[in-house]
């Protein structure tokens, strides 16, 4: 039989997964356990704040138990010796005393009772017992939600104005947002359009992925909180619903808040860090998660009177076939085929659900993202820049992007290879650049804040450090060295060289030493003189 810490522990871990402790853990053993028991079914139905840490069930479990313990074995001042015949245990005696059975005094178990009613009471984090895991977990559960969404501004001298105000309908890939002004917007997964009153207008819009529906997505943000490190801020009021603050502290930025509501465990506020002196938060004034919602909304039925306007919104076709003859390409689609595949003028994209590969025709010289990693694909350079993957093959431009790129990226360029990270490229400077933590942490949150966005190019950083060389007194007018003197070699995504063609300098070695994404600012931390 387990201990009565771990039957209690248990148990509430049971309620706290929406489970049946009894069906799981069997009945009580005792009746002073049951009480403890139903007590805690009890309380469950409370919704308060968080515990202060998430060891605090089992600690409290164990405190109990252990008065429990203590009065098994001992009656006042005399200990019962537990080495008794245990036959009968109604009968049992030792020095012909009765065996006193395992039960709380009265006055113990009333205090063990309101201790746990008391404490329960004040902190619902005893059957929640990490606010961001539940999050995840309801948002994964979210198959559907209907909210009104305002977006507010504030500046720095506390000024605050609404920006704007729409409403929403999703589920699952469909949604609709509709503006105060009336115009709708409308993806049901088939076509995508918008109706605008104003100009009796319905305009056909490309039915391609949408990852920024607007700018509080509940998924991005449950995944944001988790990838970050996260503290509760205390608890507030939003929109008539109890929520608990949460402070999210991205690696070197400032801290932004997001509030989640405690009966469905989901975002419904957001609030950026104050950057160029703004701030914006993103409040749901009305949520409904997991209703029902009119499918009407996503049915595409033009208003009578309104003018379309076609604007190549592309064809769900059945074949890959049939997508290359609307689109003049020659597709490299992968071994697996998609869910859905959508043919445009010179463009094909191919729909698996959480990943999304569009080919285009190449045009011109390819030019990866500044701030990019670079691995290699089909023979040449391979962009890595957030969840997308880019590179050209047989004349088609390719990109990637979701869950499953990197698997169904190289089932059509089988030599793809991501960067090494582990490389340690910087130790081969010959020349070490000290650097002033201070200063670059300084300078990250300067960034975050949109000043000085060349940090986030090592491109850029290199030509400042290699023109500060030439001309240590600073930089006027057109720098001595040009950018075109300047070529990124490599970029694992934390560390980068440059290689420079003319000048005091040969290579520029650089490092993300704040934060290793594509926010992260570039320090040069090395080079190798010519």
């Amino acid at each position: 039989m387990n201990n009565p810490e771990n039957r209690l522990s248990d148990y509430i871990d049971d309620l706290n997964a929406e489970h049946e402790p009894k069906k799981n853990r069997g009945i009580a053993d005792t009746p002073e356990l049951e009480k403890l028991l139903q007590t805690a079914r009890l309380v469950r139905t409370l919704r308060e704040p968080a515990l202060p840490n998430s060891g605090y069930p089992q600690k409290l479990a164990k405190a109990i138990a252990t008065e429990i313990q203590k009065n098994k074995f001992t009656d006042g001042q005399q200990t019962i010796n537990p080495n008794i015949k245990r036959d009968n245990p109604n009968r049992e005696t030792t020095a012909g005393r009765p065996r006193r059975k395992w039960a709380l005094p009265p006055v113990a178990a009333l205090a063990a009772g309101i201790l746990l009613l008391a404490v329960l009471a004040s902190w619902t984090g005893l059957f929640n017992r990490d606010v961001v895991y539940a999050m995840e977990k309801a948002v994964a559960q979210l198959s559907n939600y209907h909210g009104v969404l305002e977006m507010r501004s504030q500046n720095a001298a506390g000024e605050e104005w609404m920006i704007r105000r729409v409403e929403l309908w999703s589920e699952g890939e469909k949604y609709a947002v509709r503006l105060d002004d009336g115009t709708l917007t409308v993806n049901n997964g088939e076509q995508k359009w918008q109706v605008r009153p104003q100009s009796k207008e319905v305009a056909l819009l490309p039915l391609v992925p949408d990852p920024t529906r607007h700018g509080f997505d509940l998924r991005d943000e449950a995944k944001r909180a988790k990838q970050y490190p996260h503290t509760v801020a205390g608890s507030d009021i939003v929109a008539g619903r109890k929520a608990t603050k949460l402070e999210i502290l991205p690696p070197g930025g400032l801290a932004y808040y997001l509030w989640v509501d405690i009966e469905t465990n989901l975002p419904i506020q957001l609030q950026t860090a104050m950057q160029n002196a703004l701030q914006t938060t993103y409040t749901f004034v009305s949520f409904e998660p997991n209703t029902k919602i009119d499918f009407q909304i996503f049915a595409y039925q033009p208003p009578e009177g309104y003018k379309l306007v076609d604007k190549d919104p592309g064809q769900l076709v059945a074949t890959v076939e049939e997508a290359a003859v609307i689109s003049s390409l020659t597709p490299l689609p992968p071994k697996e085929a998609p869910d859905r595949i959508f043919a445009f003028k010179d463009r094909i994209v191919l729909d698996y659900g959480d990943t999304t590969i569009v080919e285009t025709k190449a045009q011109g010289a390819f030019e990866p993202v500044a701030n990019s990693a670079l691995g290699t694909a089909a023979g040449g350079p391979l962009e890595i820049w957030w969840e997308r993957l880019r590179w050209r093959q047989n004349g088609i431009e390719i990109k990637v992007e979701g869950l499953r790129r990197l698997e169904l990226a190289r089932q059509i360029a089988a030599d793809l290879t991501l960067p090494d990270t582990g490389a340690n490229m910087v130790n081969k400077a010959q020349v070490k650049v000290p650097v002033d933590m201070e200063i670059t942490s300084a300078s990250q949150q300067q960034v975050d804040r949109g000043s000085s966005p060349w940090q986030l190019d090592p491109l850029q950083v290199s030509l400042t450090f290699v023109n500060l060389k030439v001309t240590p007194e600073g930089i006027s007018g057109e720098p001595e060295m040009p950018m075109s003197s300047f070529k990124l070699v490599t970029n694992n995504g934390a560390e980068a060289v440059v290689e420079v063609a003319n000048g005091p300098v040969k290579q520029v070695y650089l490092q993300r030493l704040v934060r290793q994404d594509e926010t992260g600012i570039w320090s040069v931390v090395g080079y190798d003189p010519r």
